[in-house]
């Protein structure tokens, strides 16, 4: 039992026809070598980057700072809590049984 298998050739997707680069003169953005050009450059990428950017609103600002802010505590106290435990137990080796 064969299987034909066919090309469409009417919903082919046609590549896009590359325009020529330009042959005249470079913009002035691409000739620019010096350090205060490329910081030019780099700081109206950033600011263009940063439009682009998803802001979060008041509520879910508030409610991320409250996670950190737990978390920290969490943290927090489990390390203060690894801390009095050790300092316990190694005071116990130290001092010995007897606590002389």
């Amino acid at each position: 039992m064969a299987t034909n298998v066919r090309e469409k050739t009417e919903g082919t997707i046609k590549p896009k026809k590359e325009k020529a680069r330009g042959t005249g003169a470079a913009p002035a953005a691409a000739r620019s070598h010096g350090p205060f050009d490329k910081a030019v450059r780099y700081l109206g990428e950033v600011q263009t980057e940063l439009r682009k950017t998803t802001w979060p609103s008041k509520p879910e600002l508030i409610a991320s700072t409250q996670v950190v802010i737990g978390l920290l505590v969490i943290v927090g106290v489990y390390i203060w809590g690894v801390d009095l435990i050790l300092s316990v137990v190694f005071r116990f080796f130290h001092l010995g049984p007897s606590g002389k």
